[in-house]
């Protein structure tokens, strides 16, 4: 290894660096050599399969390397804007063809061969590559730096992300390279995913934390009521799946006879009442206002009253103005209204639930926190069932949803046989299944056709109910008895809402100093007058620090515009780093006059947010 290769990764990339040490004393007999060129360059050759392949030109490697950024730049529109990762170090020529031709746009470098990357440091030096403009160097030498590298390059959710494989790794490293890049797809699909759900729902859950928030102070925390009421019992989640459909007289037993708790989640509870089976509760988050329309809509008309509701904080506000049964809350980390607001009078900390993208997580979480001793998954399909996706009793399935499907993806059913399911399925059973890695309740699925679901065993519900359900455990007050609802201090209450308000007063001062602020530095600008505004832009940025630690700020509307505030830090990092005082300004004004006009869009509603928050507060008190 080159002397300052050695200097270099010791200071940028340490732990690469001590892997790569405790390596030198292997003595395997290398696959990968250094060879000269016909134009006296290098090349290096790999063999593989009996087979010698040239990770470059073997006559001209520097023009191949041009050719190779040609085709990228006709097949990609590259920018400033833009991220480039390299999948492929090689002797680095595509990369000195790029940064030649794109030396603005940002890079990362990942290597899949320690082999060639040990090769790279013998004979080339890392400076030559190495940029203000290169995010991440690195080289697989264990199986989750993958995800480490991912997590750095796609944190910036408004660039565009650009895959440059250098050409014959694609055979060279085929298994290396489709792990790589179907990985790059589902942290992809599931970042736009989480993306759209934070865009859509970013002032849906403040809006629904407020006006729950008359509801979480005068309900029972299901939480913090007895914690031995449920402990070492057996609890059902029955979800929407259509195996649902199989399970309906064994669970009719189980109600009849008070073997398990019945825990209806979202629709199911539609498919069980269709039926005339009432759950032991039903469990809801849905922040939209489907959630009641659809959901609730048959319950509702029903004037069911006798179920019991647990809902998350920031659970559509329409279901608990129409529900008339008993209401029971958690407060969801979603939740940053209860979360800042509630303290208990005995000091003790408030019991949560994390979001997640499907109920059935969250639930599997509160049942955790109740003590329960064994969760048994019915309706878990998570995937197509004779091409159905829900239960029978469930009046707004879409009975050609199947056929609505651009495309199918076949994952193994809990018998290992092949079955079809879609991303969103997909991507809910691995939230499942990274929930149930952490958790220490035994899981029993009995989906019959659905999904296999890692961590879980399969066994039919009836013999579930023959080996583990064979006595009466509901005893039917359970429910009845968890009425705590005087929980929370009112003194801390009153006293947080006092802070609020002198919060919200500061935070409009503020805005109107930020706007005062960006009118004089867009004057300075449209003077090129660069020594007042380097003074000018550090007096922004003072602003902008002072809003960022702002209660209101932090607790109201920066969630409320989470997904535009994510970006706009994202691309102020990147303009930090700009050297041109000029161009560094007009790019921050750029991001930064559009977001403060979107905060000032949002004053009548923030308005409406602290009536409802002094409203609730008075109410409780």
């Amino acid at each position: 290894m080159l002397a300052d290769n050695i200097i270099f990764l010791k200071k940028n990339c340490p732990v690469l660096y001590e892997i790569l040490k405790k390596g030198e004393d292997e003595t395997e007999k290398s696959l990968i050599t250094l060879e000269d060129t016909k134009n006296n360059k290098k090349t290096l050759r790999i063999e593989k399969d009996e087979k010698s392949l040239y990770l470059h030109s073997k006559y001209d490697p520097i023009r191949e390397a041009e050719t190779i950024i040609d085709k990228l730049e006709e097949r990609e529109e590259i920018d400033d804007e833009s991220q480039v990762i390299f999948y492929g170090l090689g002797l680095g020529y595509h990369i000195d063809s790029f940064i030649k031709r794109f030396p603005d746009t940002a890079f990362s470098i990942y290597e899949p061969s320690i082999e060639v990357f040990k090769q790279f440091l013998e004979y080339r030096n890392l400076k030559d590559i190495s940029t203000k403009k290169m995010l991440i160097l690195q080289c697989e030498v264990k199986p989750e730096v993958m995800d480490e590298f991912f997590n750095i390059v796609l944190n910036n959710a408004d660039q565009k992300t650009i895959i440059m494989d250098l050409p014959i790794y694609q055979s060279a490293f085929k298994e290396q390279h489709n792990r790589f890049s179907n990985r790059f797809l589902e942290l992809i699909k599931g970042k736009r995913s989480s993306l759209n759900v934070n865009y859509a729902f970013q002032k849906r859950w403040i809006i629904n934390s407020i006006i729950n928030f008359k509801e979480v102070l005068n309900t029972p925390n299901i939480l913090m009521q007895d914690e031995n009421i449920f402990k070492d019992k057996a609890a059902i989640l029955v979800a929407a799946g259509p195996s649902l459909d199989y399970e309906i007289e064994n669970l009719r037993i189980i109600k009849e006879k008070g073997l398990a708790y019945i825990f209806a989640l979202g629709s199911a509870v539609n498919a069980l009442i269709h039926h005339n089976i009432f759950p032991d509760a039903i469990c809801t988050y849905d922040p939209s206002e489907d959630n009641n329309k659809l959901v609730f809509k048959k319950i509702n008309e029903m004037q069911i009253n006798s179920i019991p509701l647990i809902f998350g904080s920031s659970v559509g506000f329409e279901v608990l103005q129409d529900y008339q049964g008993p209401k029971y809350h958690m407060v969801t980390t979603q939740d940053t209204i209860a979360n800042y607001f509630l303290k208990t009078e005995n000091e003790k900390g408030i019991l949560k639930v994390a979001d997640a993208p499907t109920i059935a997580v969250v639930t599997l979480e509160l049942l955790n926190k109740l003590k329960f001793s064994t969760i048994v998954l019915v309706g878990q399909n998570l995937a197509y069932k004779d091409k159905k996706n829900y239960a029978d009793g469930i009046d707004y399935s879409q009975s050609d949803a199947y056929e609505l499907q651009e495309k199918t993806l076949k994952i193994k059913d809990v018998l290992k046989n092949e079955i079809e399911t879609n991303d969103s399925f997909n991507r809910m059973r691995s939230q499942m299944e990274f929930y149930i890695k952490s958790s220490d309740v035994p899981i029993i699925n009995t989906t019959i056709g659905g999904a296999h679901i890692e961590g879980t065993e399969f066994m039919q519900l009836e013999r579930v109910m023959n080996d583990k359900l064979q006595f009466k455990r509901v005893q039917g007050n359970e429910f009845g008895v968890m009425m705590k609802s005087d929980l929370y201090d009112k003194k801390y209450l009153c006293s947080k809402l006092k802070l609020m308000e002198d919060e919200n007063s500061k935070y409009k001062t503020l805005l109107s100093e930020i706007r005062q602020q960006i009118l004089k530095i867009k004057e300075l600008v449209k003077n090129s007058n660069i020594k007042q505004i380097s003074i000018m832009y550090n007096k922004l940025d003072y602003f902008i620090n002072k809003l960022e630690a702002n209660e209101f700020f932090k607790v109201i509307t920066m969630p409320m515009n989470r997904v535009q505030y994510e970006l706009l830090v994202n691309n102020i990092k990147r303009i930090k780093i700009e050297k041109n005082e000029l161009k560094k300004t007009k790019q921050a004004l750029k991001n930064v006059e559009p977001f403060i006009d979107l905060l000032y869009s949002d004053n009548n509603l923030n308005e409406k947010i602290m009536e409802g928050l002094r409203e609730s507060i008075e109410h409780y008190i």
